[in-house]
């Protein structure tokens, strides 16, 4: 009787519909994610094309003639891809090293503070960081102090500009790289690199011909995640360039203040888009490679 009765509590779980397990999974991170995200972007397209104009109901493509006949939005558009395209390009550079180290360390002390040191500053919030970078880059601040007292030279430019924007964005974004390169390092076998070795293939060819060609889905993985932070900053391009360094973002914001939606809108479009055209030409490289590393 005892066996009956458990076996009644067990089963109703088990006989539920796949369509309604899959439901109860997706759901709630459709509901929270996923829903709110189409309906902002409908918002946006209304916007864009006029149809919450207090003037009067009718779409229009005026805002996006507008947007696509003015250069400055151009340039300022190829601006923000310029700089994050340059930070991915660093902080995947500096990404991958520390990832190997990281695979290298085997004591769990050491191995922990590597951890703490890399993902600390992601408990800061980005405008303290933003700070920061401009207090240590200043004229005054401590790199060109330690640069006039190291090696006597003037202080050099470091804020307000786009370096000391670069500098911060990839000190943002490098735990960000660090990860995906270490989740697929972790996953190749060692054998394939003492094979080579044994061999007689020097470090560098190892590295060229088994290790990067093996990691390159976790270096264009972390090349994703990169360039759609980096596109989209705002905050520290803010701070750190001073009004100087202009990005897409920093026009959407202004043009909300301004209490222009609409060119707002277009603007944020144009923004994702682009972003997404990047991403999309980045993930069919990491398919032909996952085609060519399994030919």
């Amino acid at each position: 009787m005892s066996g009956v009765a458990a076996s009644s509590l067990v089963a109703p779980g088990r006989t539920l519909p796949r369509w309604v397990r899959l439901a109860l999974l997706i759901g709630p991170g459709f509901f929270l994610i996923v829903l709110p995200f189409f309906g902002a972007m409908v918002m946006l397209g209304t916007y864009s094309l006029n149809l919450r104009d207090a003037n009067g109901m009718g779409m229009g493509l005026s805002l996006w003639m507008d947007f696509a006949s003015d250069g400055f939005n151009w340039s300022v558009l190829w601006n923000s891809v310029r700089i994050a395209a340059i930070s991915t390009l660093i902080a995947v550079a500096l990404a991958y090293p520390v990832a190997a180290a990281l695979m290298r360390v085997k004591s769990r002390a050491f191995l922990a503070f590597g951890y703490v040191a890399l993902f600390s500053p992601l408990l800061m919030s980005m405008v303290s960081r933003a700070y920061g970078w401009l207090l240590l880059l200043s004229d005054n601040g401590f790199v060109n102090q330690t640069l006039g007292m190291l090696f006597g030279i003037d202080p050099i430019r470091l804020v307000f500009n786009e370096t000391g924007v670069i500098i911060a964005i990839v000190h943002v974004v490098l735990p960000y790289a660090v990860l995906p390169i270490l989740n697929n390092m972790t996953q190749v076998p060692s054998v394939y690199r003492e094979a080579a070795l044994d061999l007689g293939a020097s470090g560098w060819t190892v590295f060229r011909r088994v290790t990067l060609p093996l990691t390159l889905p976790g270096v264009i993985v972390a090349a994703e995640i990169i360039f759609a932070l980096s596109a989209s900053a705002f905050v520290t391009p803010s701070l750190l360039g001073g009004g100087r360094v202009l990005t897409l973002s920093q026009l959407v914001y202004e043009n909300i203040g301004m209490i222009e939606w609409g060119m707002a809108a277009v603007q944020a479009i144009v923004l994702l888009v682009t972003a997404l055209a990047v991403l999309f030409v980045l993930e069919r490289v990491n398919r032909a490679t996952h085609a060519a590393r399994e030919s």
